[in-house]
């Protein structure tokens, strides 16, 4: 089978399923693993890559919000590569056009480049659980249904460990997930699910929930005990210097119980958004973090980290 995938989660997922050698296509962000990168580029962003490291969180948010409204697109894709890769499979996405492009202009394209009809699989996860369908539907229409569904199980005991080992009734901490900085914005959709099954509460998301802006009073009323700092995409560098220079110019922000005990943690931008099986890897981030006497070690290296020396 020839799978062609137009955002990173679902690249996630077909490396996963032991699909990488029948990966012939994927988006300008996929990223991971290493091997994902040296696969053709179907799709692209107008702006490089390379610019946008140099623009300001409020300059991105201004950028995708004069796209939105004027109804431009921020990718495009390679009409005459896919009609050479001849993808039996495309897996394309309805959730976020600022993340990746829409499954519109993929249904347009395949329409007019190819002279057959591939499956077109869209994603729209809302929750943990419509993570775990997509991969079992992504499983199903590339034959490996039963390799899907001992992944899906296996993602699901990790995720449901920590709360079968927290203490029946312990006090679950406030935390608040950051995935903008500039306007500040809240987590929304699996994030605040994640914060659950980790043993915490986000008071300021809801679950299953779209992202939105976030005043910084309703931080300040909010007096979080964790503050987990997770702009979308942004990778480790990036996160700690661009959340170094927010945060310091945030009125009364030395005061919020989170910073002043030394409970504000670095996560890796590029993996919290993303909606495949490193979402375990997320929540077991997030455990560590609220609990590290009872889960030392548990998530993978390079996740998050201690914010030293804020």
């Amino acid at each position: 089978m020839r799978i062609c995938s137009l955002l990173p989660s679902a690249t996630e997922i077909v490396y996963a399923l032991g699909l990488g050698d029948q990966l012939v296509g994927v988006s300008h962000a996929c990223d991971y693993p290493l091997e994902a990168r040296s696969k053709p580029v179907v799709s692209r962003s107008l702006r490089q890559a390379e610019q946008l490291n140099s623009l300001s969180s409020r300059e991105i948010d201004a950028i995708t919000n004069q796209a939105r409204s004027t109804g431009n697109p921020l990718y495009w894709i390679d009409g005459d590569l896919l009609r050479e890769l001849r993808p039996d499979l495309i897996i394309t996405q309805e959730l976020c056009e600022v993340c990746a492009v829409g499954s519109g202009s993929v249904y347009e394209t395949a329409a007019k480049v190819l002279d057959y009809q591939p499956e077109i699989i869209t994603i729209r996860p809302a929750g943990v659980d419509d993570i775990l369908r997509n991969i079992s539907n992504i499983g199903r229409a590339s034959q490996t249904g039963a390799g899907a569904e001992d992944l899906v199980n296996s993602l699901r005991r990790r995720l449901e460990f920590v709360g079968s080992a927290l203490p029946v009734g312990c006090q679950r901490p406030k935390v608040f997930c950051i995935d903008w900085l500039d306007p500040l914005r809240n987590t929304g959709q699996w994030g605040p699910e994640l914060v659950e099954l980790a043993g915490g509460a986000e008071g300021l998301a809801a679950k299953w929930g779209k992202s939105r802006e976030v005043a910084w009073e309703e931080v300040l009323e909010y007096q979080p005990e964790y503050l987990m700092m997770m702009p979308c995409a942004f990778e480790p560098g990036r996160v700690e210097h661009d959340s170094r220079e927010w945060l310091s110019r945030q009125r009364d922000w030395q005061t919020l119980p989170a910073v002043r005990d030394g409970r504000v943690f670095l996560f890796d931008g590029r993996i919290p958004s993303r909606h495949g099986p490193r979402i375990a890897d997320v929540m077991e981030g997030l455990a560590e973090a609220m609990w590290p006497q009872r889960f030392p070690g548990l998530a993978p290296e390079g996740v998050f980290q201690r914010w030293e020396g804020i």
